[in-house]
């Protein structure tokens, strides 16, 4: 039998899983500047989308989660965008301002 491919090993389990090392590429808050505008729909949903993210999918990933974990709504972070539920502006633009990240407020 021809072993030339691997694919469990005692030590590191199942090989065929690709374990992709994420290289963290440190974002620089204080430089970037972010778009956020607030949309509804027909029955007076909201949500707040902010665009121009950085292109590291791990960080934004990360922003978002703690920013939905801080603010207790729900959201997602897709096509570059990240959305947030509800009427959360101010709180999101106070916490962007904590941070030290600049934002413009983009629409109505």
């Amino acid at each position: 039998m021809n072993n030339s491919k691997l694919v469990w090993s005692d030590t590191d389990g199942d090989l065929r899983k690709s374990k992709k090392v994420d290289i963290e590429n440190n974002v620089d808050e204080s430089s970037l500047q972010l778009k956020i505008r607030r949309l509804t729909s027909g029955k007076g949903r909201t949500i707040i989308e902010i665009s121009d993210l950085p292109n590291n999918k791990s960080w934004c990933k990360k922003f978002a989660k703690e920013i939905k974990k801080n603010l207790g709504v729900g959201g997602a972070y897709k096509n570059n965008i990240i959305e947030f539920h509800g009427e959360k502006l101010d709180q999101i633009i106070s916490i962007l301002s904590d941070k030290g990240i600049k934002y413009k407020k983009i629409g109505g």
